[in-house]
């Protein structure tokens, strides 16, 4: 009895550890996926707490700048009654010499200095503001929806690498045959039926049912598709182009190809 005893809690033992290494990762994506988003949360609060000061300042900025002008338009009314009460008072007297004295006493102020130009733009800076958070806001739905889209993908993910026994003369592997550069200076590579004589590699696994996989490119041309094994590989024709015909898919533009085969 103690023997089978034993044999349960091994037994129950292993099972615990064949548990575990499932657990850590599962555990690890949540923990890491829960981290990721409180400090991107508490970014966007920060950013947050920023532009309200901002609108805040600047509504300050504008009402402060108003209140100014007011008062100097105010100052500039009481001075325009001033001198209309005073105008008022010698239209009424028969002295005409007093009255040309008094005229001739008047300060004369130019035009100028009424009609102060108030220049305010809170709207049209605001405006700016609403435009970007609301761009911000259309950036962050499209990460969250490209972040949810691609861990679908990543279930059919494949590590794919290049194949040397296809790759033209022009182009050169790298990195484990996992980067290629077309160069203007050809490879000496050796002869191999299967070699495309047009600037096209294919990779060294096949694809079945459905497949997902990165690539990461930079120039000024690159053609990415899904081909047969059976694509010719000699001369320049249609035929030996990715991309070209039925034989092919494209899923890029036109340039030096890293395809799967």
């Amino acid at each position: 009895e103690e023997t089978q005893r034993e044999e349960e809690q091994r037994q129950e033992a292993e099972r615990e550890r064949e548990e575990e290494p499932g657990e850590p990762k599962g555990t690890q994506a949540v923990e890491d996926s829960e981290r990721i988003f409180t400090e991107i949360i508490r970014s966007i609060e920060r950013r947050s707490s920023e532009v309200t000061k901002l609108i805040i300042d600047q509504v300050k900025a504008a009402v402060s700048q108003a209140e100014g002008h007011m008062e100097i338009l105010e100052k500039d009314i009481d001075e325009l009654k001033r001198r209309h009460s005073e105008l008022e008072q010698l239209s009424h007297t028969e002295d005409h010499i007093h009255l040309l004295q008094k005229c001739q006493g008047l300060p004369v102020t130019p035009q100028a200095e009424f009609g102060h130009k108030i220049s305010v733009y809170p709207c049209c800076s605001l405006e700016n503001v609403r435009k970007e958070v609301s761009k911000l806001k259309d950036q962050l739905e499209n990460v969250y929806q490209n972040i949810i889209f691609r861990s679908f993908l990543l279930s059919d993910s494949c590590q794919l690498t290049l194949d040397p026994n296809t790759i033209n003369n022009n182009l050169h592997l790298s990195e484990g045959n996992r980067v290629v550069t077309w160069k203007r200076e050809t490879e000496s590579y050796p002869d191999h039926r299967e070699r495309f004589d047009s600037p096209n590699v294919l990779c060294r696994e096949s694809l079945t049912g459905c497949c997902y996989w990165e690539v990461d490119w930079s120039g000024t041309m690159v053609g990415i598709a899904v081909a047969y094994k059976g694509i010719s590989r000699k001369g320049w024709d249609d035929d030996s182009w990715l991309g070209r015909n039925d034989k092919h898919r494209k899923a890029g533009s036109w340039g030096p190809s890293a395809l799967p085969g």
